[in-house]
């Protein structure tokens, strides 16, 4: 192993630690009264570590929000590949029988409606944002596809407002399940809506 591959390492170990501590001060405190020195002790390291790696606060959460979304993606991946999708009758039925391995943190979705709300009053954060759905919504779009297929059903070419719609109904749940944790309505219906977002935007293919 070369000393810069070694460099690059230890600086991947520093941010994910620097992540991990401001997932931990940011669930406990709120973004909004989380600060860098709590973010700091929490994670082991000094200001200057953290500016090596973070230009700012809000940088480091739009860092945490990836690195949820890209492990959603990923699970929602596996869900897909690994439910026996013979003998569904509907897109419905695949989902239900997928999409129930994914767990809602209830810590997160407080926090996610907490940055959003950030985002909204700070034109720059809120660009951030936008990127990071931008780039979610482009890597489920592939996965519907492999779904739809399924049926015989395929997306038409500019799938972005299908996506924006999917994750509208995501939001939508999570904010419902975030404050009843304990009644599966919201998560059963959120599996029907989002079938039908999805069957409504794809077509049969010819």
């Amino acid at each position: 192993m070369t000393e810069q591959h070694q460099m690059s390492r230890r600086r991947a170990a520093t941010r994910e630690r620097l992540l991990d501590g401001a997932m931990e001060v940011f669930v406990e405190r709120g973004f909004g009264r989380a600060t860098l020195e709590q973010v700091c002790e929490r994670a082991g390291f000094t200001r200057g570590a953290f500016y090596s790696n973070f230009d700012s606060m809000d940088e480091v959460f739009v860092a945490l929000w990836r690195r949820q979304s890209s492990a959603l993606v990923d699970r929602v991946r596996s869900a897909l590949g690994t439910v026996d999708r013979t003998g569904h009758s509907s897109l419905s039925a695949v989902l239900a029988a997928a999409l129930p391995t994914l767990r809602l943190d209830p810590a997160w979705q407080i926090l996610t409606a907490e940055f959003n709300a950030h985002a909204a009053r700070n034109p720059a954060v809120a660009q951030m944002v936008s990127s990071h759905r931008r780039a979610m919504r482009d890597a489920l779009v592939p996965l519907v596809a492999d779904a739809l297929a399924l049926f015989g059903r395929a997306l038409p070419p500019d799938s972005d407002t299908m996506g924006r719609a999917l994750l509208a109904v995501y939001d939508g749940a999570m904010a419902q399940q975030m404050v009843e944790p304990d009644n599966p309505d919201p998560s059963a219906l959120a599996y029907e809506l989002i079938a039908t977002v999805i069957w409504s935007y794809s077509s049969p293919v010819k």
